[in-house]
């Protein structure tokens, strides 16, 4: 029996739409430019369709073009689903748990932590899906939940995702400035608000949580310019490294981008969000076991068992003072 599944070329068409561009539509799927534009050209050729509308300045969906998306995009949910399902079918004695990863989202914790149990749950098996770090996919991922990622491990605030998915804490996540390599304050241990004084900080705009209280206490020292982002990405970073500006930054991010180093705040209060685990509402099994197994041996590295040390003997004692009395 043949099984027919969507076209591939909608996943550049679905890109685009949600991206505004030919060129980000490419980076979000690791292809180039060029090979978007054939995709979406030879799909609107072949049926006939003009979904976009072209500009210097990007693309925009024509109407038609904006209710196939969003038509297309369910059905694609659903022949991902189907599709796994059977492949789950097939697969032996073990479940596996997608944990969704990116440039900002990399996972390490959770791997390095899944790795202490190396061969303790083979009934679960543990696979790495690639994400976007744009905000409108990443919310969209978080919203479905178990349909193509299961989890994301991610620096987030309290209550922040109530309602629309699970969530667990392992750590702590103080925030933190990265700083250009070439300025001067990159070489500094710490640093406080009078010396972020003279400089160009990029920050979220207003929403909730601990940026908002960064950005209460940076209001208050007028020589510091705040510059307000949408998001956090790649285009971020780098246009923090070429004009010079500082960007709040999480430790998860170390080393995202060769030009930026983080830096430690001594801010007047503690501004931390969690670091930890997003994960669907109803959870299958397996995402429960895999979350119940990651809290406890994150909490078992916290925690670690005291060293014990064997009881002296009367004999060991005598020795011990011998050699004092040897040494003096």
């Amino acid at each position: 029996m043949e099984v027919v599944m969507y076209d591939r070329r909608l996943d550049a068409v679905i890109a685009a739409a949600q991206t505004g561009s030919f060129a980000r539509a490419g980076r979000r799927l690791h292809i180039s430019t060029p090979a978007v534009v054939k995709q979406v050209n030879t799909f609107e050729k072949e049926h006939g369709l003009t979904l976009f509308e072209r500009s210097r300045s990007g693309v925009t969906p024509t109407k038609a073009g904006q209710e196939f998306v969003e038509d297309e995009q369910m059905i694609v949910r659903q022949c991902e689903e189907i599709l796994r399902r059977a492949q789950r079918r097939g697969a032996t004695n073990s479940a596996s748990v997608r944990l969704g990863v990116s440039m900002l989202r990399p996972g390490c914790r959770i791997l390095d932590l899944w790795q202490r149990d190396a061969g303790k749950h083979t009934d679960i098996r543990l696979e790495l899906v690639s994400m976007p770090d744009d905000s409108e996919a990443i919310n969209d991922i978080i919203a479905h939940l178990g349909e193509d990622i299961d989890l994301i491990s991610t620096a987030f605030d309290a209550g922040y995702w109530d309602g629309a998915c699970n969530t667990l804490a392992l750590d702590s996540e103080p925030l933190c400035v990265a700083v250009p390599r070439d300025h001067a304050l990159a070489r500094r241990a710490r640093l406080t608000l009078d010396d972020l004084e003279g400089t160009r900080i990029r920050i979220l705009k207003r929403h909730r949580g601990a940026n908002d209280t960064v950005r209460d206490l940076l209001e208050h020292h007028s020589a510091i310019e705040l510059i307000d982002i949408d998001h956090y990405d790649l285009d971020t970073f780098n246009d923090c490294a070429e004009s010079g500006d500082l960007l709040i930054s999480k430790p998860m991010w170390a080393g995202v981008h060769p030009q930026l180093v983080n830096v430690a705040v001594d801010w007047p209060e503690p501004i931390v969000m969690h670091y930890g685990l997003l994960y669907p509402t109803d959870p299958s099994p397996a995402i429960r076991t895999f979350v119940t197994r990651i809290n406890e041996l994150a909490l078992s590295v916290r925690n670690p068992r005291p060293y014990m040390t064997k009881p002296k003997t009367p004999q060991s004692t005598l020795r011990e003072k011998s050699r004092e009395r040897a040494a003096l």
